[in-house]
């Protein structure tokens, strides 16, 4: 074992060669390091050279011995560095002052965000529902909006079309700021047709951030991994309008598998049947919902199960949200 190892675990990451947000990019790209891997090594090792002459050790300390050491330690003697990009856009790093705050504390943190724009700052709420949505659902969306933009939130959301799209416009009409989540690279917002729309985002004082580089192209993969970054990012999730199946039910299990607050708007009579809110509805019954629609296993399926009703309040107006924020 080398003569360092005694600072080998005693190291503090925010300023460290590991814990910078380029050092952690260049950790993931590692065959097998993930946030999670890159994050406890950075808290293992403060330099490339420590590492490279202490692979082994690093790994027991960041619980991953399924990662070669060897290819690590070759990594570490030449490490990669992030992909160049404009002016506008930056690496931001876990350790970093402006990474969100309420980020951090969830357990599937990425360990870097690419930020075009601001980061979410103060109290932000995340409203999302789906991509078709019935004009009643965007109507009651943006009041929804409206509440929480005067009751001093930023609109947390993912720039998909529908409710997204609908979250995002109330925001801006009512002077707020608001951030879009993408399952695709900052440089790359999608869909296509909201390009506009992310333009005046950033113009307005708020950002698109991303977990994956600037460039990349939105896969399924992608697009369920940033839901769990809109709701960590947010102290309640408003579940705007949902059918079932639906990707807004991704971002309802990470509500509550975060412990975060679950607000749902509850469906109008007048549309009761409509398969437009069949989520809604499921979250709303007062016997709970089955764990399965939310793609839910295991004990978060044993906690979700004892939830009736799965949400944590029912919004049956929007006057109703701006008692439940007082």
């Amino acid at each position: 074992m080398a003569s360092d190892t005694q600072s080998l675990f005693d190291v503090d990451p925010s300023s460290s060669e590991l814990g910078s947000a380029p050092g952690l990019w260049a950790l993931m790209q590692v065959p097998g390091v993930g946030s999670t891997t890159a994050l406890k090594l950075a808290q293992a090792c403060s330099s490339w050279e420590q590492l490279a002459a202490n692979p082994e050790d690093a790994l027991i300390q960041a619980n991953a011995r399924r990662v070669d050491p060897h290819v690590l330690a070759t990594a570490a003697m030449k490490p990669g560095q992030p992909p160049t990009t404009s002016d506008e856009v930056r690496l931001v790093g876990y350790f970093d002052p402006d990474y969100p705050s309420r980020l951090q504390q969830i357990a599937s943190a990425p360990a870097v965000l690419w930020i075009r724009g601001t980061a979410p700052v103060g109290n932000s709420a995340a409203v999302v529902g789906t991509r078709h949505p019935t004009k009643t659902g965007v109507d009651r969306v943006t009041k929804v909006v409206s509440v929480l933009v005067s009751a001093g939130y930023g609109i947390v959301s993912g720039l998909a079309a529908g409710i997204d799209t609908a979250a995002h416009e109330a925001a801006l009409a009512e002077g707020g700021r608001t951030w879009a989540y993408l399952g695709s690279g900052v440089d790359y917002p999608t869909p296509r047709e909201n390009v506009d729309l992310a333009e005046r985002i950033v113009a307005t004082g708020g950002g698109l951030l991303a977990e994956v580089d600037p460039e990349t192209k939105p896969s399924p993969r992608t697009l369920v991994a940033r839901d769990r970054l809109q709701s960590g990012t947010s102290s309640l999730t408003v579940i705007g309008q949902s059918g079932i199946p639906s990707g807004t039910l991704h971002t309802a299990r990470f509500t509550i598998e975060q412990e975060r607050s679950l607000v749902v708007v509850a469906p109008p009579a007048s549309e009761a049947d409509d398969p437009a809110w069949a989520g809604n509805r499921a979250l709303c019954d007062p016997d709970g919902c089955d764990p399965a629609i939310l793609n839910a296993g295991g004990r978060l399926a044993e906690r979700i199960a004892t939830r009736k009703p799965t949400a944590d309040h029912v919004l049956t107006s929007a006057d109703a949200l701006a008692d439940l924020l007082e």
